[in-house]
């Protein structure tokens, strides 16, 4: 991937941003978890990605550290899947949770995205059906410095 892309973490929730990629990507303009946010027991923050200015790619994480961060609601527009920004912003969002002190990511695919997760190291998790698991190497490689910070695929 050629351009710069850049990770960054959300000070709030995206509102409209998040109604406009859940369109774009065919799913309802509400999702499940939404109502559940308000109750999360651990700490939720939003990350974007971005080409230029434009954010193309979303995430909620669940975070409850030192266990495990729950990955919700990442989509990245349709009109740059398919070209590694899923990958990068997983990547990223591995290392955010290193940074952070988690061991463990924890996410459901949508429906066809198993592959996709697998490729990134994910396994179904025995303990809890319809879950994918990874564990995190908190001596994996450094892919940028600090949260929020600019970083090259």
């Amino acid at each position: 991937m050629s351009p710069t892309l850049t990770f960054r973490p959300l000070p709030k929730m995206p509102a409209k941003l998040l109604h406009a990629m859940r369109r774009d990507a065919g799913a309802p303009a509400v999702g499940p978890g939404d109502a559940a946010q308000a109750r999360a027991l651990g700490r939720v923050q939003w990350v974007s990605v971005a080409m230029a200015d434009t954010v193309i790619g979303i995430a909620r994480l669940e975070m409850a550290p030192p266990e495990f961060c729950y990955v919700a609601d990442l989509i990245v527009s349709s009109k740059h899947r398919g070209q590694g920004v899923g990958r990068w912003f997983m990547q990223h969002i591995e290392q955010y949770c290193v940074a952070m002190g988690i061991r463990r990511v924890l996410l459901q695919a949508a429906d066809g995205a198993e592959g996709f997760y697998a490729t990134q190291g994910f396994a179904p998790d025995a303990r809890a059906p319809g879950f994918l698991k990874k564990e995190l190497n908190p001596f994996q490689r450094k892919l940028f410095i600090a949260p929020g910070a600019s970083a090259r695929s």
